[in-house]
């Protein structure tokens, strides 16, 4: 006789059954009736109801839900509100959400602010330690406010705990340079410098396209919300600001121990990863101090929407094994509030750790069981016991994102289903659609009785349909208004923001930008980085008969060459090294390549007025070279680059 089958490993079975619990045990912000909104039709959503109570979501059957007003007029359900209006010292509470100094222990500080990231300070014999200095240097500036707020003694060394937050560190360093105190250690990573310099610390997988990842980076970070209104940013806020990195002059490695203001710090830069694997954790044995970006105070991001590397859920629980180890009696993080206490740390730390484990074997479990990635978001659900830590709270991620990432890592996109192997392209798949269902009217009319019944999610979907194939002003507004409502409905602030930084550019009120242009200061540092990620810009219908190498030679002794060869591109490091003697050879100064790469100026009118000068070959062979490569930056035409145009011409009087 074959035993009890798991719940959790029949998806239809354990669908059902979540849906059971949801209605029975979920939140009063599903369970109550929102003020003043209009209760959906029971003859003509008895159906639909039916059909989406079988995989249940917060964005499906959701008229009803209860939606509150908090900081700053914005609008979220009640599960948002209940934990935004915990008391800051509620056991409930695992980050901070507004500006703070919490005196940890005697000499030791952390400060929180409504972003991201937290700054700490730990006081030695004759001055304190820094770990964590902002996203930029208005971060810089708050944060040491907040430090002088709490001691007056200088600072003897800044850590990073990755490239993600050193970006305040240059205001430290002036104010303390005022003081007189001018010997400040910078530690970190060994990496850190390189990755701050190639990537300003948000590498994609492939380089070349890390300038839209930071594009996608401001998209989640609620950059396009406003500071008002139901719409507008309240937790989890990055707004990019100028950047303030001091380079490392300390870089530590693995196991590596050092004395500092009277403090003995080991450092763990081996084995410790997490968003990114140019960790440095710090262990402080004579205090029983651990520094980390290790624990965050909410789920922590196995995948980002953002995009990035694949973030090992294994690696991740190894890096708390680390801690654990340990034994600390203090445990200061970059993302989540501070603790002081063995035993209360060690909970957290486990708990940690054990959400980690759980959507990981439940999502390997579920693979093996036949299910695909769009499956998996539904049947792996936390149980009780850890959906209830305030460490593991999905009001940053959300567990349904992280399941099919760990998919994607093992198999790619693919999910085993032969009708997926090959699909429509997405426009003509809504081409398709809209006319199965009858055309463009019936979708419309489906869509808005979706939205009248509280299925978001799918008016959203018949909303996307109807703007691929006719992208007018109306049919933006059904998707938008689809989005707004899921929006208000995520406990997730990533969620959030990608949710209504879409709906408001559907409404005309913000232009997303799709890819940043790369920062001068990296372009010329890293020169034979940028003229390598230039390769890829090639016109494939223009190039195909190609075959023309150019050495691009720059006043300061650097060169390189790109070869076009029929619709392909080699970048030549080494001009010693070509296939064969350059066609054509450029002289420009570093900063010329900035404007060229970032499409600031047309390399045919640079050659006219010799800021482009050539040394072999002649300018018209050099301006056919040039135009084998597409623009990726319309400055004309894209309303976000006009936007960032108008911006930089307002700061710099010096229009792009």
């Amino acid at each position: 006789m074959a035993g009890k089958r798991d719940e959790c490993c029949d998806p239809q079975r354990a669908s059902n059954v979540i849906g059971r619990r949801y209605v029975l045990a979920g939140s009063a912000a599903v369970a109550a009736t929102s003020a003043g909104a209009a209760a959906p039709n029971p003859a003509a959503a008895q159906g639909r109801a039916a059909i989406a109570n079988t995989f249940p979501s917060p964005y499906m059957n959701a008229a009803r839900t209860r939606l509150v007003t908090i900081a700053k007029g914005a609008t979220v359900s009640e599960e948002t509100a209940a934990y935004w209006n915990l008391p800051v010292d509620s056991p409930q509470r695992a980050s901070y959400d507004a500006d703070i100094v919490v005196n940890v222990a005697p000499g030791v500080w952390t400060f929180g602010t409504e972003s991201i990231v937290n700054c700490h300070a730990v006081a030695g014999q004759d001055g304190v330690i820094v770990y964590d200095t902002g996203d930029n240097l208005k971060d810089g500036e708050k944060f040491y406010g907040m430090l002088r707020r709490a001691t007056n003694a200088p600072i003897r060394a800044i850590i990073y705990s990755h490239e993600h937050y050193v970006n305040g560190a240059k205001y430290f360093v002036e104010e303390e340079a005022k003081r007189g105190n001018s010997d400040i250690k910078i530690i970190g990573h060994p990496k850190t410098n390189e990755s701050v310099a190639r990537t300003g610390g948000l590498s994609a997988a492939h380089a070349e396209v890390s300038t839209v990842l930071y594009a996608r980076s401001v998209e989640q970070f609620n950059f396009y919300l406003p500071e008002e209104g139901p719409d507008s940013r309240f937790k989890n806020t990055i707004v990019p600001q100028a950047a303030g990195f001091v380079p490392v002059n300390t870089p530590v490695q693995d196991k590596q121990e050092l004395t500092i203001a009277g403090i003995k710090l080991a450092f763990y830069t081996g084995g410790v990863g997490t968003d990114t694997e140019n960790q440095t954790l710090v262990w402080m044995p004579d205090r029983k101090i651990v520094m980390n970006n290790v624990i965050w105070g909410m789920y922590p991001n196995i995948y980002s929407a953002r995009g990035g590397r694949y973030r090992d859920p294994g690696g991740w629980i190894a890096s708390v094994e680390i801690i654990k180890q340990l034994k600390p009696e203090i445990l200061l993080s970059t993302h989540s509030s501070s603790l002081a206490g063995a035993d209360q740390i060690m909970q957290r730390l486990q708990d940690y750790q054990d959400g980690l484990a759980f959507v990981r074997d439940q999502t390997l479990k579920g693979i093996l069981l036949g299910q695909g990635p769009d499956e998996l978001c539904y049947s792996v659900q936390m149980p009780e016991r850890l959906k209830n830590s305030p460490i593991l709270v999905q009001n940053y991620g959300e567990v349904s994102l992280m399941t099919p990432r760990i998919f994607n890592a093992i198999f790619g996109q693919f999910d085993r289903n032969a009708a997926n192997l090959h699909k429509l392209h997405p426009t003509e798949e809504a081409e398709r659609m809209i006319v199965a269902m009858g055309g463009a009217e019936a979708v419309r009319t489906k869509a808005r009785q979706a939205h009248e019944d509280g299925d978001y999610l799918w008016a959203a979907q018949l909303a996307d349909y109807l703007v691929k194939t006719d992208n007018s002003a109306a049919n933006r507004q059904i998707k938008a208004e689809a989005l707004r409502q899921m929006a208000y409905r995520t406990l997730s602030t990533n969620t959030r923001s990608w949710l209504l930084s879409q709906a408001r550019e559907l409404e005309g009120k913000v232009s997303i930008i799709k890819s940043v242009p790369a920062q001068p200061a990296a372009v010329e540092t890293n020169l034979a980085d940028y003229v390598n990620y230039y390769r890829v810009r090639v016109s494939a219908e223009r190039s195909k008969d190609a075959d023309m190498l150019m050495t691009l030679a720059f006043e300061d002794g650097r060169s390189f060459s790109l070869h076009v060869r029929r619709s392909v591109v080699d970048f030549v490091a080494d001009v010693t090294k070509a296939r064969r003697a350059a066609d054509v050879t450029v002289t420009m100064k570093p900063e010329t390549w900035t404007l060229v790469f970032n499409n600031l100026a047309d390399p045919a009118v640079l050659i006219d007025r010799g800021e482009i000068g050539i040394t072999t070959g002649d300018a018209a062979r050099a301006k056919a070279f040039f135009a084998f490569f597409d623009a990726v930056y319309d400055w004309a035409n894209d309303p976000a680059l006009m936007a960032l145009g108008r911006m930089l011409q307002a700061t710099t009087h010096n229009p792009p």
